[in-house]
């Protein structure tokens, strides 16, 4: 786990025909990734599909809403690209022809929908304010007219003509999110509102010249045509559904997405009349793994791994386990970790909680992080590390004696902060050592991996050397001979590795040991902040029971609620930040450049069918 696993090179050479179907196969797996190489043959073109593309893309503009989602059952058949298209093409176009007047009949529909929805609610509004139907039908009859203005409930109404009769109405369930305005008028006055409503972009509703009779039978009577028009919207949509069925419209758009893709992801394979070259990169380990797919749809081709091309740079995969996964998102921040780099994504799942919990010792709080991390684990799988995190700091909780901020429910294991705080903070830089000497660690095995272990040896080891003396004397003081042993043996080493004068190289030797030796000794000091950071959640923790305790019975519960609710957000954000700087600028230094390239796996061209 603790190295990137490199892809390997792989070529592959299929029948043309096939490309299509092998593609997607390779895509599906999730296992290989394209990358062109010298070129065998002319590069593969689908002709001819510059047009028909066009002219799908603007068929989408207007008719996408309309289109089935693309559900493609299996492998794609396509092996003849350009013919493809121009029929399925084709399908669209005669799928639209047939389709326009429904989808006219729909818009016409949704709009006599919008102004009975609004009739329904206006009707709703006290009855003794709302004036009668009858009048309102018989507007135009006597050359008047009638206007429904309906605005947006933080809209100003504008100044409407003084020769219009305006009533304002508010529907009875109370609803805030719309304001509805009655207008009668002559009707070159009601041209004004109709400028006006336009300026606002309020939405106008006309009052049907055969809707008349008394408030509740005028409200009956919308009812009932809202009934017929969902039967009539009904019809329409099976009508286009049907229709979608019979030209096979989701077949149709499931190859064209695959022409489009293999056009676009294809388009720079070598290929013959009758051959394509597929090359690239793989994570799969053998060529049983990696044909797996084509064999399952019945496609076959010739394989083989070659030493890569020269020059090339694979890319590389981190293998660790389900639970380990969340935290590959620290490593990844300084880049992927080339082949020669320790992934300490495995190390990290047990260093980056232990720091947390540190830091935000508490029981009742830690577990709200973990079902917190459980609940939000799927929609975000970054916050899967509160799951860890939370539990750690449910230990330093019993630790710390500390539930929900109070410190007097159970006692604590090992210390409360506030009682202790120099061995708070001897203990958060002992952590910072441990963790320092595991980078260390790794810096040593990579050096292994780089066939550099010489190197080591002569020289880092004696840094090493020098540190673990520094920390062993705070135990024992006859340990800090070792200090200037290091330091002897890491300048010793410089100069029998280095190159001209041996004056210049002790020089060079005594100056980086200094420089190494004081970022060790200033990191070191760097993790008290783990201990301070403790500190300051027991100091809130008691600030909030303190004002709980003087807001008396009544308020003690809502107090201290509101306390952890504050702590939860805003510490817990500040000790989130906090490990992950010491991560990055301590940890991370000591091992880790980011010098590696991420595998891109070949996206499939259109996504998986959910169930």
């Amino acid at each position: 786990m603790l190295r990137p696993r490199p892809c390997q090179w792989f070529e592959l050479v299929t029948a043309r025909e096939g490309l299509a179907p092998a593609l997607e196969s390779l895509a599906r797996s999730g296992a290989v990734e394209l990358q062109t190489h010298e070129r065998r043959a002319a590069p593969l073109v689908v002709g001819g599909a510059e047009g028909p593309l066009a002219r799908f893309h603007d068929l989408a503009k207007t008719y996408r809403s309309h289109w089935p989602p693309t559900r493609p059952a299996g492998a794609s058949q396509v092996t003849d690209p350009t013919a493809t298209l121009r029929t399925r093409l084709a399908q669209l176009e005669a799928w639209r022809s047939a389709a326009d007047p429904l989808l006219a009949a729909q818009e016409r529909l949704a709009a006599q929908a919008q102004t009975l929805a609004d009739l329904a609610q206006l009707l709703r509004a006290d009855p003794a304010l709302l004036p009668e139907p009858d009048r309102l039908a018989r507007a135009g009859a006597c050359g008047m007219g009638s206007r429904i203005v309906v605005l947006a409930a933080h809209t100003t109404a504008p100044a409407w003509p003084d020769e219009v009769l305006r009533l304002a109405l508010a529907p009875a369930d109370g609803a805030a999110a719309e304001r509805y305005v009655v207008l009668v008028g002559r009707r070159e006055a009601l041209l004004a509102v109709d400028a006006q409503c336009a300026a606002l972009q309020a939405r106008r509703v006309d009052w049907p010249p055969d809707l008349g009779g008394s408030v509740p039978e005028a409200a009956q009577e919308v009812a009932r045509r809202r009934a017929k028009l969902e039967e009539q919207a009904a019809d329409i949509t099976s009508r286009l559904t049907s229709l979608s069925e019979h030209h096979g419209l989701t077949a149709a758009l499931a190859d064209i997405e695959m022409v489009e893709w293999l056009i676009r992801h294809g388009s720079e394979l070598a290929a013959t009349d009758r051959l394509v070259w597929i090359t690239g990169w793989t994570t799969a380990s053998n060529a049983t793994l990696l044909c797996a797919p084509l064999h399952a749809q019945g496609l076959h081709g010739v394989l083989q791994f070659p030493q890569a091309p020269a020059g090339s740079e694979p890319p590389s995969v981190l293998s660790n386990p389900p639970w380990v996964r969340a935290f590959e998102a620290y490593s990844r921040l300084l880049g992927q970790p080339g082949a020669a780099e320790a992934d300490p994504s495995a190390l990290l799942a047990l260093v980056a909680p232990l720091l947390f919990g540190f830091m935000f010792g508490d029981v009742g709080q830690g577990a709200v992080l973990v079902v917190a991390g459980w609940m939000l684990r799927k929609r975000a799988p970054m916050l899967a590390m509160l799951i860890p995190g939370g539990l750690v700091a449910m230990v330093f909780g019993l630790l710390f004696g500390s539930v929900f901020a109070r410190e007097d429910l159970i006692p604590a294991l090992w210390m409360h902060p506030l009682h202790d705080p120099v061995g708070l903070l001897a203990a958060a830089v002992g952590l910072g050592a441990v963790i320092l000497l595991i980078g260390l660690a790794l810096q040593a095995l990579e050096a292994a991996w780089r066939h550099e272990a010489r190197h080591w040896w002569a020289c880092d080891a004696g840094l090493v050397l020098a540190y673990v003396g520094v920390l062993a004397a705070v135990f024992n003081r006859q340990a800090l001979w070792l200090a200037p042993a290091g330091a002897l043996w890491f300048v010793a080493g410089t100069v029998a590795l280095g190159a001209g004068s041996r004056a210049a190289a002790l020089a060079a030797g005594l100056a980086q040991f200094v420089e190494h030796a004081l970022q060790l000794l200033v990191n070191t000091v760097s993790f008290a902040r783990v201990g301070a950071f403790a500190l300051a959640h027991a100091g809130l923790s008691l600030a909030v029971t303190g004002v709980a305790e003087a807001s008396g019975r009544v308020g003690y519960g809502v107090v201290l609620l509101l306390g952890n609710l504050l702590i939860l957000l805003l510490e817990g954000l500040v000790v989130g930040i906090q490990t992950t700087r010491l991560l990055l600028f301590e940890f991370f230094v000591r091992f880790l450049q980011g010098t590696g390239r991420a595998f891109k796996p070949l996206p499939p061209p259109y996504p998986k069918p959910t169930p």
